[in-house]
């Protein structure tokens, strides 16, 4: 399958989309990325043939392949070297631990502190790499698009404190993971465990190798969170994964 064929559709703000994105480039998977605009997305998914309407969404050929997760099972069914596969004993559950908390409320603290009274901070990064025409369209959609994002992540005025407790307990777990030393989070090995973990912390972490997240301008809170945060072992963990093993050019069109 060409590079022409293959398309990697994305947020591009997502860490999700980033997890998949890494897992890729990890595999030297090419790959033209586009990047759809929130409420327009809906529609565009509908149309490609995603079964749900969330994204990352990977289209080669006639094949949809939907989530992060999918992603990454598809991209390591394409190496022939074993020891570039990704998925190892015990990676699946930190992965899906990481996913459903970290990820999670990572999305949440950010949106609560960004929709309710900063939604023009949000736009740049949700809108700023779209086609001109699906631009258009979700600048015209964006007064629903944001009240719909603030229902489904459940954005109440105790949002962010909420989440904010959740990240410091997992913080918390994954320092004390890391305490012995470790350089990987599950085996001897990169694997689809550190690829989530350091995708779904890069926000906080802000790895050079992720410039997303450098220039995106954030409110003081989310300022005061990164600047608490970053000393912490986890964090300094992720930079050192970004730097070891995400420092080559993806593989973009």
């Amino acid at each position: 399958m060409s590079q022409s064929q293959r398309t990697f559709v994305t947020f591009e703000i997502s860490h999700y989309c980033e997890k998949a994105r890494w897992a890729l480039d990890w595999h030297g998977i090419a790959y033209e990325e586009i990047n759809w605009p929130p409420g327009v997305h809906i529609i565009l998914a509908k149309s490609c043939g995603a079964k749900q309407t969330s994204l990352p969404i990977l289209l080669d050929g006639r094949t949809v392949i939907q989530g992060s997760g999918a992603i990454i099972d598809w991209a390591d069914r394409q190496t022939r070297d074993p020891a570039r596969r990704l998925t190892v004993a015990d990676a699946r559950q930190i992965e899906q631990r990481a996913d459903s908390v970290i990820g999670a409320h990572v999305r949440r603290l950010v949106y609560a502190e960004l929709l309710p009274r900063f939604p023009e901070l949000a736009k740049p990064s949700l809108f700023g790499k779209a086609s001109g025409p699906h631009r258009l369209a979700a600048n015209a959609m964006w007064p629903l698009s944001r009240r719909i994002m603030m229902r489904m992540h459940d954005i109440t005025p105790d949002a962010a404190a909420e989440s904010r407790s959740m990240l410091e307990s997992e913080l918390d777990w994954l320092d004390s993971t890391l305490a012995d030393n470790r350089r990987y989070l599950s085996g001897d090995r990169f694997s689809r465990a550190d690829i989530t973990v350091a995708s779904l912390l890069a926000f906080f972490a802000r790895p050079h190798e992720m410039p997303t997240y450098r220039q995106m301008s954030i409110p003081a809170a989310l300022l005061a969170d990164r600047e608490r945060w970053r000393d912490r072992p986890v964090m300094r963990w992720v930079v050192a994964q970004y730097q070891a093993h995400r420092a080559s050019k993806p593989a973009t069109g």
